[in-house]
C-alpha cells in the first residue's frame, strides 16, 4: 500500500463527504479531492493540523477568515468546516 493510500484511509471528513484521492501535502496540511454526497459536487478538502505551533494556529485562522469573503473563479471558496464532536478531539481543522 502506498503512503498516499494510507493517508487517504486516515482522512476522516465526516459522513457528508467521500474521499477520492490525496492531492498533495504541505507544511501544515493535506489536501484531498472528495465528493460532497448531498450535492454530488466534487470538492477539495484541506485538513490542517495547526496546533503544533501557535504561528500555525494564527495562519489557519487568518486563512479561514479571508476565504469566507472571497468570490473569485480562481480561488476555491469554503463550502463547509468539519468540526470535532468535542473540544478534546479538536486537534485539526
Amino acid at each position: 500500500m502506498t503512503s498516499k493510500s494510507q493517508r487517504k484511509l486516515n482522512f476522516n471528513v465526516g459522513e457528508n463527504y467521500e474521499v477520492l484521492d490525496v492531492v498533495g501535502e504541505g507544511a501544515y496540511g493535506v489536501v484531498c479531492s472528495a465528493l460532497h454526497k448531498p450535492t454530488g459536487q466534487k470538492v477539495a478538502i484541506k485538513k490542517i493540523t495547526p496546533f503544533d505551533h501557535s504561528m500555525f494556529c494564527l495562519r489557519t485562522l487568518r486563512e479561514i477568515k479571508l476565504l469566507r469573503y472571497f468570490n473569485h473563479e480562481n480561488v476555491i471558496a469554503i463550502l463547509d468546516i468539519v468540526k470535532p464532536e468535542t473540544l478534546e478531539k479538536f486537534t485539526e481543522v
